[in-house]
């Protein structure tokens, strides 16, 4: 069955929250995984990271920009819409956006 690759996208700021809500909002995560069975995934370090060009390396990405990558996960799906259909319900879209890439299995 094809592999498809959840891109994780927000604005890598959030407002405050207690440890209480932050626990609730990383059980919704494991939840969705579990329902999905998600194949991979985890979330990304808050700020820090490396951009790489051709001949340059730099710090980032900057939270400056509109979204950022926040997380990834890998779910099976036999098409593009089943995968949307399985992600109508993912705990990120209160938060940010997922673009969904199918894997090409080489």
């Amino acid at each position: 069955m094809p592999k498809f690759v959840l891109l994780l996208r927000d604005s890598g700021t959030y407002p405050t929250v207690s440890a209480e809500e932050i626990q609730a909002i990383i059980q919704r995560y494991h939840d969705w995984s579990e329902k999905v069975k998600t194949l991979a995934g985890n979330k990304l370090k808050d700020r820090e990271g490396r951009v790489m060009k051709r001949g340059s390396v730099t710090d980032g990405p900057y939270v400056e920009s509109k979204e950022v990558m926040g997380g990834f996960q890998v779910i099976e799906a036999r098409d593009y819409d089943e995968a949307v259909r399985k992600c109508n319900d993912h705990p990120h879209l209160q938060f940010g956006s997922i673009e969904l890439r199918q894997i090409d299995e080489m």
